[in-house]
This record gives C-alpha cells, structure tokens and sequence, in this order.
C-alpha cells in the first residue's frame, strides 16, 4: 500500500482499550452477577478473548479437556492459562499467527510453580495444562512483563487457598496494575506489603456495569503524527488512566509539541522546534516502533533505552526498525540497553516489510509525513488485530 500523507488536521473518538476491555470480560466471566460492559472494542483480541470466554461458559464444570483458541492475543494466552482452571480441571491452549512462534516460558514455568502439569513444544503452542493446585505460596519473577501475573491474580481470586505472592522485577508493572485496579471495581480485596501480596482466595466479585477506556496505545501513532505536521483533537481518553502508554505525552513534549487538555478531549499540534529526546520504553514497548519515527523526525540525537523489551512481539521489533532505519537512510547505533537515532527531519521513501506486526504498521504509515514520496507498505492487515479502522482513521485525518 502506497502512503503519501501530508500533516494532520481534524477530530477523532479514541477506540477502545483492548488491554481494559479483555480484563473486564475476564471479570465478567468470573462474577457471580451478570456484568454490563459498554464500550468494547470490535478488534482481533478482543474478539479472541470473546470467542475463548464463550467456550468456556459452554464447558463449566464439564469433565471435558477445553480447547482454548486466542487467535493471536498474547494477553488472551497469558491470562486464559490460569483462568481456564477456574472452569475446566484440563484444558489445552492454542493460537494462531505469529503467535505460534513465540515461546511462553514465563507462563509456562508459573504453571508449574503452581502444581499444573504441562505438555508443551519446546515452549510454544499448544500447551497442555491439567493436575490440581498445591501450591498457593509463590514467587512471581516479572521480568519477562506482567500479562502472565495478572493471570495469576484473577484465578487465585477466585481459587480457594490462602494466597502469599510475592512479585520481582515486574516490568510493564502499570498494566498489572490496571489488573488489580479492575480486580478491586468488582469487590477484590487483597493485602500488599511491599512486593507481597497476600489474600484469601475463593472471593465473590461483581460488578452490575463497566465502562471500557479509550485506548493510549491506539491513538499514539496518530498523536505522533501531528506533533511531526499538523494538529489533533482526541477524545474518549482518560487523563488519569493507569495506561502506561499515555507516558507518551512526556516525550512529545520534549520534542516540542503542544499539549493540553480541553474539556475532556485531548488537543495536540506539531513542534516547531523538532528537538531530539529520551525515553525508556522498558514499561511500554508498544511505542517503540513509532517513537523511532518521531525521533527521525527530530534535528539531532535522540535515544530510546529499555529495547530488551522488544524481541519476543509480534516482531522482533527492534531488527524491523533498524531494517526500516536503514532503508531511510536514517543513521543509529545499538550502545548496550538502548538506541540512539540520529534524526536529520526527513526520510527517505522505501517499500517497508512490515512482518505483519501492526505497530509496525502504524508507525510506518506515519512515516509517510517525513517524506516527499511517502513510504510503500507490503501489507496493512495486521492493525485489524488491536484497531481496525486505524487505516480509514489515518487517511481520514491526513486527507489533502
């Protein structure tokens, strides 16, 4: 697909949080009331999550094995691989797409720490899960992100046991509080000390209504996009949200764009200044790809740190956008941790193999702006996965 965008102009209502929305159905699911959700998005996960929650409802308390598909929701894998005991006493867990490439180690050694046992592939999918609880006293290392422990969390709410979870290393630790927050909207009531968190387990949770936020990960290409040309007014986003995508605005600022807040909706122009920055990406690798644009964009060095975060996606994200960097003709060095990017404020146009990632996507169609000719895309569909009118949304707002 040939992208030729020229700046931004106009309004758009943020799509729905795929990473609330698939917590609260989980919710849902484990309530002892009915739950009214308004809001959810209509992308690939969240329908994964959906499609996984509705095989579940029809296999309750069977003594049938549950066949658990999560098309290509890492989230979906990670949370269901707990959950799923809460319902069937053996279950297996498959995928699709780029996901059967990916290993689940972390996922699947928590498993075990819990007593489960597992046949698996070398650490991918399908993984087999089956056996009995035996151990409610664990050690979580969160290295590796923290969608498993939310996993964790919402089956030992409701899994009988008095709970000692101790929680290290946590990385993406805000998502994880989204969980707990979420957890605590339907009655969940827990203790903390420090990095131990201790709980009685088997508790009721309801919730009559929940409202599903505006996304901060969806919108963030658009909002770089207009702080590299042109100007945006979003609404549907939560100023307060525990999102750790919203971190954004901080590095756009330091690029020079203009933010701030009217009303309930987000208004957002271009820099004029285009000054390099910083930012770790270690808590929200789901911006890396297009703050690699936006520091293309940038007159000087700009470095982004935390990039051991980004092998184990849909993509290798950090090989993709080297490949793209060079293509640019964009210099940068790899030093340890991080990536410094030597912005020039343009690109140059390339066909870009977007490895069907869809921030990759994203951050490439917004590299168009950058450059006289635009950039060419081998293919688009991937967005379809967290935001599919991201496409329409782009052209939409970048219309000459």
């Amino acid at each position: 697909m040939k992208l030729n965008a020229r700046a931004y102009n106009g309004h758009l209502v943020a799509p729905a949080s795929k990473s609330h929305g698939q917590r609260l159905l989980l919710l849902a699911q484990l309530s002892s009331k009915p739950c009214q959700i308004d809001n959810l998005g209509t992308d690939r996960d969240t329908q994964a999550m959906k499609n996984a929650l509705e095989i579940l409802r029809r296999k309750e308390k069977s003594a049938q094995r549950a066949l658990i598909n999560v098309g290509e929701s890492g989230f979906a894998l990670r949370t269901l691989a707990f959950v799923t005991r809460c319902f069937s006493p053996a279950y297996q867990l498959t995928g699709s797409g780029t996901l059967l490439q990916r290993t689940h180690w972390a996922t699947i050694h928590l498993l075990e720490q819990l007593g489960l046992d597992l046949v698996h592939q070398n650490g991918r999918l399908p993984i087999d899960v089956s056996g009995e609880i035996t151990n409610t006293n664990i050690a979580v290392d969160g290295t590796e992100g923290s969608q498993y422990v939310s996993g964790l969390f919402l089956m030992a709410a409701k899994q009988p046991g008095n709970w000692h979870i101790t929680v290290k290393n946590l990385n993406s630790a805000a998502y994880f509080e989204m969980t707990l927050a979420a957890l605590s909207q339907f009655g969940f009531v827990y203790q903390r000390n420090g990095a131990t968190y201790t709980f009685e387990g088997a508790q009721e949770l309801s919730c009559p209504k929940a409202q599903v936020e505006g996304d901060w990960s969806s919108v963030a290409a658009h909002l770089v996009g207009a702080a590299i040309r042109g100007k945006i007014n979003i609404s549907g986003l939560q100023a307060t949200s525990l999102q750790p995508d919203q971190n954004l605005l901080q590095a756009l600022s330091d690029f020079g764009a203009n933010c701030a807040w009217e009303k309930d909706s987000l208004v957002l122009s271009e820099s004029n200044a285009k000054k390099p920055f910083n930012f770790d990406c270690t808590h929200q690798p789901d911006l890396f790809p297009v703050l690699v644009v936006l520091a293309c964009a940038a007159t000087g060095t700009s470095t982004l740190s935390g990039i051991h975060r980004l092998k184990n996606k849909e993509s290798d994200r950090l090989t993709v956008m080297c490949e793209a960097l060079t293509a640019w003709g964009i210099s940068y060095q790899i030093l340890g941790e991080q990536i410094e990017i030597h912005g020039e404020g343009q690109i140059g146009s390339a066909e870009i193999n977007t490895h069907h990632d869809h921030r990759i996507v994203m951050a490439c169609c917004v590299a168009s702006l950058l450059s006289p000719d635009g950039q060419t895309l081998d293919a688009v569909k991937a967005v379809e996965k967290s935001y599919p009118d991201f496409i329409a949304d782009f052209l939409r707002l970048t219309e000459a």
